[in-house]
């Protein structure tokens, strides 16, 4: 809806002079004399309009009855209808060149008639201004929406453009070079990325050996002396798991801790304190059941990772096979326990 500035400026002005008004009537007294007098003219001004439709529907009536014929019934006779019709435009004529019966000057009718246009307009007007601020909102949002679209278009043509520009510039660069260099650069590049690949698969190794050394092993250890399961305790300490476990899974006491370890009499204090902080391991055998468990693992983890897809032969079944079956990382073979393999997580990508 297209509104002209002109128009604008009248509606303000408008609702200036309307509030100075409305301030100026609160502002003033109103004496009992001046509203019997109001009231006195609204009564005048009623019964004038009474007396008025009276009259007007008097003559109507008079009319009626003086000039009341069926034109269906006039019969054909071309000169008695053109008769009542002349007629009947006199009578019109006379109508229109009486002069209209307007309210007298001090009555209050016309300022009646004029506050109640002016409240169809303000409802009108608010009605209008509602529908003009869901239109604006909605336009604005749809303004944000288009910006992002823009931008976002922006982005695209700008990428396309960099990749038009680097794949011409490589074009013309493998245009200048032989069939043995582009060959060399391929295979450098394909190099790289086998290095880059096998980097990130030490690394990823090494962490996952890190966590097996630090949390996995001593709870592997836990649940091959027949403790809880793999992840039920999330700390075993290497003297819970020196002592071991009674056959309902709880850890077993220590009777007397002299008897728990008959040595640490015969050993200096010295030499106790460096096993307490550096444990002594003998042909790199493990010191501990927790070192035997990460040994183990990490054992296990190695062989079926060169294996890849294929079934490797495990001796027994142990809390590290079984923690790996119930991780959905390895899997048994359907018809022996015995064979264990990784589960091909990458089948479906490289179908």
């Amino acid at each position: 809806m297209d509104v002209s500035q002109e128009t604008v400026d009248k509606v303000q002005r408008f609702a200036e002079k309307r509030q100075r008004a409305e301030e100026f009537y609160e502002n003033q007294q109103i004496s009992p004399a001046t509203l019997q007098a109001y009231n006195r003219k609204l009564d005048d001004t009623l019964r004038e309009l009474q007396d008025q439709v009276r009259r007007q529907e008097d003559d109507l009536r008079k009319l009626r009855e003086v000039n009341s014929f069926d034109l269906s019934k006039m019969g054909t006779d071309t000169w008695s209808r053109v008769a009542q019709v002349r007629r009947a435009k006199r009578a019109y004529d006379s109508l229109l060149k009486s002069e209209a019966e307007f309210p007298a000057s001090g009555s209050p009718l016309p300022s009646l008639l004029a506050l109640e246009e002016t409240s169809h307009l303000v409802k009108d007007t608010k009605v209008s201004v509602s529908m003009t601020a869901e239109k604006l909102s909605a336009t604005r949002q749809r303004l944000k929406a288009e910006e992002a679209n823009l931008r976002d278009a922006q982005s695209i043509r700008d990428g396309l453009q960099r990749r038009i520009q680097t794949t011409g510039s490589e074009k013309a660069t493998k245009e200048k070079k032989t069939a043995s260099q582009l060959a060399r650069e391929l295979a450098e590049q394909q190099q790289e990325k086998q290095d880059e690949l096998d980097r990130a698969t030490e690394e990823m190794k090494m962490t996952l050996y890190t966590f097996v050394d630090e949390s996995l092993a001593s709870m592997l250890a836990a649940e091959a002396l027949g403790g809880p399961t793999v992840g039920d305790a999330a700390e075993v300490s290497d003297e819970t798991l020196k002592l071991g476990y009674t056959n309902h899974g709880k850890p077993k006491k220590p009777k007397n801790p002299e008897a728990a370890n008959p040595e640490a009499e015969n050993l200096d204090p010295i030499q106790r304190r460096i096993d307490e902080i550096l444990p002594r391991q003998r042909n790199d055998q493990p010191s501990n059941r927790r070192e035997a468990a990460a040994l183990e693992m990490r054992n296990l983890l190695d062989a079926l990772l060169e294996a890849g897809s294929s079934y490797i032969e495990v001796p027994r079944e142990s809390a590290a096979s079984r923690f790996l079956v119930r991780a959905k990382v390895a899997q048994f073979h359907p018809r022996d326990a015995r064979r264990l393999r990784l589960i091909d997580f990458g089948r479906s990508l490289d179908d």
